[in-house]
């Protein structure tokens, strides 16, 4: 089967397929498909009433007022639980020295209000001692951010040109506050892993020669940069040019050994990056095995990590689904990099943070596994989390300013021991809010394979799959009070079966008629040669060639009628 050749059939013929069964079929599917989500929306509900709910939302706006014009920089809680600082940088013009009040100031927040307190917890040890020290000796001293990092608070200041020139002073975090240790701590304070996979670089042992040679990787999917463009390709084929996805390079000579392209898998995600010859960027690429697309998605070059359950990728710039599914965000900067994932309790929602070194901009994405998307990004120069599930934030205005204004936002990343709401004596309390939560995270992936409007070869194999496995994996789908899904989606597993079968049916006759298209192509091509003037001598010669033409356009007349037939390719054939 050609290059892709799965997928454009699936595609042309999703709604072509004979009237009978297969749109029998598919209209069974979507109104099970119906009564699934409507099943799924009472679980949700009830799952909500009995374990709480907290919902993402803007509660309160306010404003802290500084002791000077600054830019603010970064914010971090500090125990006990309603306590943060505030960090920032003041211009000091003349003044000789830089007081703690310089950089930082200290709220208590409560009732959505801001109270500045006394800063005495940071005069404590030898901090303000050091704290001197570094703006005497670095001239060009400057706060840059927060980190916590376990059980300890990290001051990043930064001493030069480079993000990389910092001093760092660390604090432990104790119940009551936090206790200064040491300025030492530069080699402690990093980033997490910015690709949570390891590359792996192709060797001439993936190297696959013929007349369009390529490079195979993990033989799910070929790759070359020669011949003047970037081809992907999903058969081992080195007799043909074409794949499914090509895009120019600017060296159009180089050899196969040429490009540095380095792999990732991931499931039937395969991420490749490749460098071609002589070309200063690095291109970055996702291929889905089960759709046989390719993505350009350069963002993951600074930071990429996994969605819970392998749903998927992440990076500042958006995130890519393994349904296909790239969503790409206006907020998203290059040069950001990861830095952290906190989880919510209720194993539903996860906000990954990521941090611009240069700038000092954050951005934060809530993700939802049971929707599988990102609730609105929410860029900020700053913000805090709180055991309650408050965050407050802050966008810094660019100009040196004293008030600046705070939002109060209610999210659902509270503490693993705050307590929303018990029912213990309910049948779902027992099963559990997580294992609630991943059942609908996978019923929402078999809704969105019912819903698909470009299908993929092997889409309802993997309905009978999905649909089976949640059916086998939760013990409780068939309960009463979780509404019974077992049923529906026994139902759904036994119709993507009858389409699986009817699907192979009409692909065994799209090809019968692509093969019989393919060879009276050939005996045209073979027939108009002939028949040039050039080769015809005798009167004989022209009347059994004209024999031979109509004897070939009847051929090509039934091809029209024939069902699944290219009836464009048909139409050239007969125009010829």
């Amino acid at each position: 089967m050609a290059d892709g050749e799965a997928v454009r059939e699936e595609k042309e013929t999703g709604a072509a397929i004979d009237g009978g069964t297969y749109d029998i079929i598919r209209k069974r599917l979507q109104g099970h498909g119906r009564e699934l989500r409507s099943r799924l929306d009472r679980l949700n509900q009830s799952r909500r009433d009995i374990f709480g709910a907290i919902e993402q939302k803007l509660i309160a706006t306010d404003r802290v007022t500084t002791p000077n014009n600054c830019i603010p920089r970064d914010m971090v809680p500090i125990p006990p639980n309603s306590g943060f600082i505030f960090g920032y940088n003041v211009f000091v013009g003349l003044r000789s020295e830089t007081h703690l009040s310089d950089v930082f100031a200290i709220y208590d927040h409560e009732e959505h209000t801001f109270r500045e307190r006394s800063p005495d917890i940071l005069r404590t040890g030898r901090f303000p001692e050091v704290f001197k020290e570094l703006y005497r000796y670095y001239k060009e001293t400057r706060f840059a951010k927060f980190s916590v990092i376990g059980p300890h608070l990290y001051m990043v200041f930064r001493v030069g040109k480079r993000t990389s020139d910092i001093k760092v002073f660390k604090w432990a975090i104790e119940k009551d506050g936090i206790v200064y240790v040491d300025n030492r701590s530069e080699h402690e304070f990093r980033y997490p892993p910015q690709h949570d996979f390891q590359w792996t670089r192709t060797t001439r042992d993936d190297h696959r020669t013929g007349r369009h040679p390529h490079i195979a990787i993990a033989d799910r999917v070929f790759v070359e940069a020669v011949g003047g463009d970037i081809t992907f390709k999903v058969e081992d084929n080195t007799e043909t040019g074409q794949g499914i996805y090509t895009e120019p390079v600017e060296n159009p000579d180089q050899t196969l050994d040429d490009a540095e392209i380095h792999y990732a898998v991931m499931g039937h995600l395969v991420l490749a990056r490749i460098k071609p010859y002589q070309e200063e960027q690095t291109r970055y690429f996702i291929f889905n095995g089960k759709t046989e697309t390719v993505v350009r998605v350069d963002e993951i070059a600074d930071a990429c990590v996994r969605l819970p359950d392998d749903q998927g990728l992440i990076f500042s710039g958006g995130y890519y689904l393994q349904t296909g599914e790239l969503k790409r965000f206006e907020t998203g900067r290059d040069g950001m990099m990861f830095e952290s994932r906190i989880a919510s309790p209720n194993g539903e929602d996860f906000l990954y943070v990521f941090y611009h070194p240069e700038s000092g901009d954050y951005l934060l994405l809530p993700y939802n596994i049971i929707e599988q998307a990102v609730a609105t990004p929410l860029p900020c120069n700053g913000f805090s989390q709180f055991d309650n599930g408050e965050m407050i934030l802050f966008r810094a205005a660019g100009e040196p300013a004293r008030h600046h204004v705070i939002q109060v936002w209610q999210t659902p990343y509270v503490s693993s021991d705050y307590a929303v709401s018990d029912q213990s004596d309910a049948y779902l309390f027992k099963v559990g809010n997580p294992d609630i939560v991943r059942c609908m995270a996978e019923c929402t992936e078999l809704l969105r394979l019912i819903d698909r409007e470009e299908p993929y070869a092997a889409l309802y194999v993997d309905m009978v799959k999905k649909a089976g496995d949640i059916a086998d994996a939760y013990f409780w789908v068939g309960h009463e009070e979780a509404f019974d899904l077992k049923s529906v989606l026994l139902e759904i597993k036994a119709a993507a079966s009858s389409a699986v079968e009817a699907f192979e049916k009409v692909v065994r006759m799209k090809k019968a008629a692509a093969e019989s298209t393919a060879e009276i192509s050939g005996r045209v091509d073979d027939l108009l040669e002939k028949l040039q003037p050039t080769f015809l001598d005798a009167v004989d010669d022209f009347v059994k060639g004209l024999a031979a033409l109509r004897q070939v356009r009847g051929e090509i007349i039934s091809l029209k009628e024939r069902r699944y037939a290219d009836l464009e390719a048909v139409e050239r054939l007969d125009a010829r």
